[in-house]
């Protein structure tokens, strides 16, 4: 079985920030992650398939299509404010965990049949990331 890796990235505004908590206590579970206005960051979204290799093409899936799968899954995230534009997150704290959840089962449903997703990994930033096997 072959593995193929592929990475994109984004950037997107966020605010942990959980309704049916206090103020105080969102400010003490979330410390400086909780703000009145969010935070941006840069995210790296990195997926791991793996399928049999076709002995016609010598690939497992057409980079094109992987490409349009992640552009499509990121779109909506990339410079927009998760908590106020992507419904998802609109009762889910925006963490990296969530995100890749997020990332994960859209992802999954837009991959042909033959491709298996084994993992989707969001890195926030460069030291801190979330690995997602479903």
């Amino acid at each position: 079985m072959i593995y193929l890796s592929r990475k994109i990235t984004f950037s997107s505004a966020y605010r942990y920030f959980q309704e049916k908590f206090s103020e105080n206590k969102n400010k003490e579970i979330f410390g400086s992650f909780y703000s009145d206005h969010g935070l941006g960051h840069n995210f790296a979204l990195e997926i791991t398939i793996s399928g049999k290799v076709s002995p016609e093409t010598g690939m497992v899936i057409n980079l094109v299509e992987i490409d349009k799968v992640l552009k499509e899954v990121t779109e909506p995230l990339d410079h927009h404010h998760l908590n106020m534009d992507v419904p998802f997150f609109k009762e889910k704290v925006p963490t990296p965990e969530n995100i890749a959840l997020y990332c994960y089962e859209e992802i999954k449903s837009r991959l042909p049949k033959k491709v298996d997703l084994i993992k989707v990994r969001l890195y926030e930033g460069e030291n801190l990331w979330a690995d997602y096997y479903g």
